[in-house]
């Protein structure tokens, strides 16, 4: 493209900070915030733009219009409300009609930047074939040959289609790929700046509709790292990326990645076939590289640490083996004891040592605690009696029970409190006998490498666990890719750990 820049951001190397100042200076030469875009599939990515932005330019997010997922971008540009989109109830009527189960999400937003429809049950294989040959745009019978998945059937594959694009015509519901597909029947804004961040995950439905916006756009920047494109399996094609601009600038220094782990990621990233070759220098830190035979010999007791696995599957299994050891972590964002429980918990302790509490805190626990049956805390209705107090209030244990309704005597445990079961109420004293704080974020954080991209920890844990699909597809540079991203999440400690499985990916 014309007028258009193609930045490659090796790991740490300061993508972020370098699109940010070039929204300085087009900010410094009198551009209006309202005509710079800055676009990418993850809410993610434009979570951290805005943010930035707004802290280092002092401006408001409404102040950044263009600061959108792709997704979120076209649904806005298509006058749309979330009532225009498939939801939950369709998908079951859908599965009611076809005699199949779509289990479908209620929670997704346009602004999350999802691909293939968050969709479980019997008919989910067939939706994601289907949405990934529209986002490639190719013929669905290509799509299914290339797919080799003996499991679906073609006629069936074909009906679920015409039976979607029927349904969606006669509710006038539409899916993420109509939003993307859709966009160019819509004006595009005129922007001085247009920045396509993570550009390496675009699929070509995608890439169509950057160029759509590209056409009203004085300058755009275009940035990623090839070497990180793990989302091929949505469609994605890095090739598109990797010819983009013929003005290429590549970011050299890493202010991340230590020494040792910058030479390891490079004997796995040299395994990529088609890449561009990306010379960048680690940080002047030595950083260590561990490895282990099992996750037992991994020091976990002190510091922040991310554990990677392959698959989703591995991780619950990384969480398991965390919580019958005893240790706080997090997994998907969600920590092993909720926030909600930690804040019950401690405000009956602090009520226990006779603290006077502020009247929010009351409310919070109220709301929480039981409220009938042998290990009722509070009377039924008692959280009515807190709304005619004054906001500036300090309410104890005594005051509760004499004019709020607090039923628990004061010696009763936390965690009956706090509605534990057995196996949580063991997990708890696990956690206590560690010196875990369950009020604190987790040290622990449980992920896979595709969860983990963009993100970074003091110590890493890569476990080197794999898939028969992962190991014996025709696409072997997806395995380098992941497990690429997975090793260069380290700020200063790397841990590998090795596997007996059958199933391995070979550094």
């Amino acid at each position: 493209m014309q007028n258009s820049t193609l930045i490659f951001g090796p790991p740490g190397c300061g993508k972020t900070y370098t699109l940010i100042e070039h929204v300085r200076k087009a900010l410094a030469e009198g551009i209006h915030p309202s005509r710079i875009g800055f676009v990418s599939f993850t809410r993610k990515a434009i979570g951290e733009a805005v943010d930035r932005a707004c802290s280092e330019f002092k401006l408001e997010k409404k102040e950044l219009p263009y600061f959108k997922t792709m997704h979120s971008i076209a649904f806005h540009n298509l006058g749309l409300q979330s009532t225009d989109m498939i939801n939950k109830d369709d998908w079951r009527q859908l599965g009611k009609n076809l005699g199949m189960v779509f289990d479908g999400v209620d929670n997704i937003s346009p602004d999350d930047g999802i691909l293939i429809p968050p969709v479980d049950g019997s008919g989910s294989k067939y939706i994601q074939l289907i949405s990934r040959s529209r986002y490639r745009r190719v013929p669905l019978v290509q799509e299914y040959n290339e797919a080799e998945d003996h499991s679906i059937s073609f006629p069936m594959l074909q009906k679920i289609d015409e039976t979607l694009r029927e349904y969606k015509t006669e509710t006038n519901r539409m899916d993420f790929a109509d939003l993307i597909e859709m966009y160019s029947t819509t004006t595009s804004p005129s922007l001085d700046l247009l920045i396509v961040d993570e550009a390496q995950d675009l699929t070509p439905m995608q890439w169509n509709m950057v160029e759509y916006m590209s056409e009203k756009a004085e300058r755009v920047i275009f940035a990623g790292d090839d070497d990180q494109a793990i989302h091929r399996w949505t469609g994605v094609d890095v090739s598109l990326f990797m010819k983009c601009s013929d003005n290429v600038v590549i970011l050299d220094q890493s202010y991340r990645m230590p020494r040792r782990v910058h030479k390891l990621a490079q004997t796995v990233v040299k395994k990529i076939s088609n890449r561009k070759i990306k010379q960048f220098r680690p940080t002047s830190e030595e950083g260590e590289v561990h490895f282990h035979m099992s996750l037992d010999s991994v020091p976990l007791d002190q510091g922040s640490w991310t554990l990677m696995t392959r698959t989703n599957k591995m991780a619950r299994n990384f969480a398991a083996i965390l919580r019958e050891e005893g240790y706080l972590y997090s997994y998907k964002g969600h920590p092993s004891i909720g926030a909600d429980v930690a804040e019950t918990m401690s405000t009956w302790k602090q009520l226990q040592l006779g603290e006077h509490l502020p009247l929010d805190q009351v409310v919070k626990f109220y709301k929480a605690v039981p409220k009938q049956g042998d290990f009722a805390v509070v009377k039924r209705g008692a959280s009515t009696l807190l709304e005619a107090s004054r906001d500036d209030v300090l309410l104890g244990y005594d005051d509760l029970v004499r004019d709020y309704g607090l039923v628990a005597p004061k010696t009763r445990d936390p965690m009956d409190v706090a509605k534990l079961g057995l196996d949580d109420k063991l997990y708890i004293k696990a956690l206590e006998r560690r010196g875990e704080d369950i009020t604190k974020p987790p040290r622990l954080k449980v992920s896979t490498f595709h969860a983990m991209k963009g993100g970074e920890d003091d110590n890493c844990v890569v476990y080197l666990g794999s898939t028969w699909a992962c190991i014996n597809t025709k696409h072997p540079d997806d395995e380098h890719r992941a497990f690429y991203v997975g090793i260069t999440r380290a700020r200063k400690t790397l841990h590998i750990v090795d596997t007996d499985k059958k199933y391995r990916y070979e550094l």
